[in-house]
C-alpha cells in the first residue's frame, strides 16, 4: 500500500489535509487533520461542555474520510467522526447533536468492546512525508465501526441488548446536554431521520447498524420522551456558527467528492460555492481557477485564515515558496487559536528556501508546533531535517529519536538517542530527554536482540 501511495505522491501533494491511514488486516480507513475542521469542532464541543466538568482538551477527536454517515467512540475519550456526517448535516446543530450523543457515551462511562481496540494512535504512528502537509500513520480498525453513531461496535449478538441499552441512554443524555447548553434537542431527531433515509437508499450488511442498534423510530420515541422533560428546548440559531459550518461543509465536499459532483452542487457565486470549487479545482489541477476563487473570498473576508492557508499551499505545490511563506504567515496572524499544523506548515515552507536564516526560523516554528502537540511525528521529522540543514547533527539525531519513538520503531529510536547523547550539549533539555528515551527503550531493545 505504501509503495502505491508514494507512486501517487505528485497528485497527493495537492491535498490540504494531513492524512493518517489506520488499518487492520482486512479493513482500512483514513483519518484526516485540518485546522478549520478541528477548530470548529472544538468550538461546538466547548458549547456542549459548558455545564460539565469534562474539558475539550481531554478529548481525542479523529475525523474519518468516508462517504458513510458515522460517528463512534472507543475506550478512553476518543471520538471518531466521518466526514460525510458533517456534509449531510444541514445545520451545525445537527452536527452538535451527533457530538452530544458521543459525549453522552463518554460521560456515561460506557465500555466499548470492539474486537480490535483502537488505542494510543500515536504509539503506532508512522509518518511518511509525501508533499505539502501530507503524512501517514498506522493504527487499527474493525468492521463493527461502520454503523451510524456506533456506541457498541461488536457485531456479536450477545452484545446486542447491551448496545441498545447504551444507545438509549446516550440519546436521552444527549438531549440533556443539548437543552442545557442552548441547542434545540429536535436537531437530534432531524439527524436520525437523515440516517433512516440514508439506510433506505443504501443497503447495509446484516452485521452492521441494524443488527447492533435500536430502530431509528424507537430512538426517536425515547428522544421525544426526554424532550418532554424540558419546558423549552427551542433556541435561536447562531448565525455566525452556521456560516462557518456552511463553509466547512463546502470545503469537505470539495475534498471528499468528485469534481463534477462538487460543481453540480456548488454552482453559484455564494461564498461556500466559491470555497467548495476552489478546493475541488485544486485537486483537479486547475490551480489558476482555485486561486481566482480564493482571492475573491479574501477580498470579501480578509481576516479568514483558511482561505490564505489554501492559497499558500497552492503556491507551495507550484514551487513558489516565497509566496507560500507569505500567505501562511498571514494565515498564522489571523488564526484565533494557535494550532500545531499551522506552525508545522510554515516550518516546512521555510525549509524550502534553503538558507541559514530561514532554516533557523523554521526551527523556531517547528518547536512551537511540537510544544502544542508533542505527538506530531511529522513535525519531529521536519525538525530533524532543519537541524541537519544547518549541520546541527546531534540535535538532528535527537529529533529523529523522538520521531521513531512515536512511530513505534524502538530500536531506531534507541540508536539515534544514543548517537545524540554522545555529542549533544550536556544538561540541555535535549540531553536529558535523550537519556530518558534510552532508559525507556533499553529493556525493550535488549529483549528484541
Amino acid at each position: 500500500m505504501v509503495a502505491e501511495i508514494m507512486r501517487c505522491c505528485i497528485f497527493l501533494r495537492n491535498l490540504l489535509i494531513l492524512f493518517y491511514f489506520l488499518f487492520s488486516q482486512a479493513h482500512a480507513f483514513e483519518i484526516i487533520r485540518d485546522t478549520e475542521l478541528e477548530q470548529f469542532t472544538d468550538d461546538v464541543l466547548s458549547i456542549l461542555l459548558k455545564a460539565n466538568d469534562l474539558e475539550v482538551e481531554e478529548l481525542n477527536i479523529y475525523f474519518v474520510n468516508s462517504n458513510q454517515i458515522n460517528a463512534f467512540v472507543t475506550g478512553g475519550k476518543n471520538i471518531f467522526i466521518n466526514t460525510e456526517t458533517i456534509i449531510k448535516a444541514d445545520d451545525y446543530r445537527e452536527y452538535a447533536s451527533v457530538l452530544a450523543h458521543e459525549l453522552a457515551h463518554i460521560i456515561g462511562g460506557h465500555i466499548f468492546n470492539t474486537s480490535i481496540e483502537i488505542s494510543n494512535l500515536s504509539d503506532k504512528a508512522m509518518p511518511i512525508y509525501l508533499l505539502g502537509i501530507i503524512g501517514l500513520i498506522t493504527g487499527a480498525a474493525d468492521t463493527g465501526l461502520m454503523g451510524v453513531m456506533v456506541g457498541q461496535a461488536s457485531v456479536n449478538d450477545g452484545f446486542t441488548f447491551y448496545s441498545r441499552t447504551q444507545e438509549a441512554s446516550a440519546d436521552q443524555a444527549a438531549i440533556n446536554i443539548l437543552c442545557k447548553n442552548g441547542i434545540s434537542g429536535k436537531f437530534l431527531i432531524n439527524f436520525l431521520n437523515k440516517i433512516e433515509r440514508f439506510e433506505t437508499a443504501n443497503t447495509l450488511d446484516a452485521k452492521s447498524y441494524r443488527s447492533t442498534h435500536p430502530l431509528i423510530q424507537n430512538r426517536i420515541v425515547w428522544i421525544k420522551s426526554s424532550l418532554a422533560n424540558f419546558e423549552n428546548c427551542n433556541f435561536e440559531i447562531d448565525n455566525e456558527m452556521q456560516t462557518r459550518f456552511e463553509l466547512l461543509k463546502a470545503k469537505l465536499h470539495g475534498f471528499t467528492h468528485p469534481h463534477t459532483e462538487t460543481e453540480a452542487v456548488y454552482k453559484t457565486s455564494a461564498d461556500e460555492d466559491l470555497y467548495a470549487t476552489a478546493v475541488s479545482n485544486y485537486f483537479k489541477g486547475n490551480h489558476a481557477k482555485s486561486i481566482e476563487n480564493l482571492e475573491n473570498l479574501i477580498k470579501k473576508n480578509p481576516l479568514n485564515p483558511f482561505y490564505k492557508e489554501l492559497v499558500g499551499e497552492i503556491y507551495f505545490v507550484n514551487s513558489d515558496y516565497n509566496k507560500a511563506v507569505s500567505y501562511q504567515l498571514s494565515a498564522i496572524e489571523e488564526i484565533e487559536k494557535a494550532n500545531d499544523l499551522y506552525f508545522m506548515i510554515i516550518g516546512n515552507y521555510l525549509l524550502y528556501l534553503e538558507n541559514t536564516e530561514e532554516t533557523r526560523e523554521a526551527i523556531s516554528y517547528l518547536k512551537k508546533s511540537i510544544s502544542l502537540n508533542s505527538k506530531n511525528a511529522y513535525a519531529w521529522y521536519l525538525l530533524s531535517r532543519a537541524y541537519a540543514q544547518i549541520n546541527l547533527i546531534p540535535l538532528a539525531n535527537y529529533a529523529t529519536a523522538e520521531r521513531y519513538f512515536l512511530t513505534g520503531e524502538r530500536e531506531l529510536s534507541y540508536e539515534f538517542a544514543a548517537k545524540a547523547l554522545k555529542h549533544i550539549e550536556e544538561n540541555s533539555p535535549e540531553w536529558y530527554r535523550s537519556k530518558d528515551l534510552i532508559e525507556i527503550l533499553k529493556k525493550k531493545v535488549s529483549n528484541n536482540r
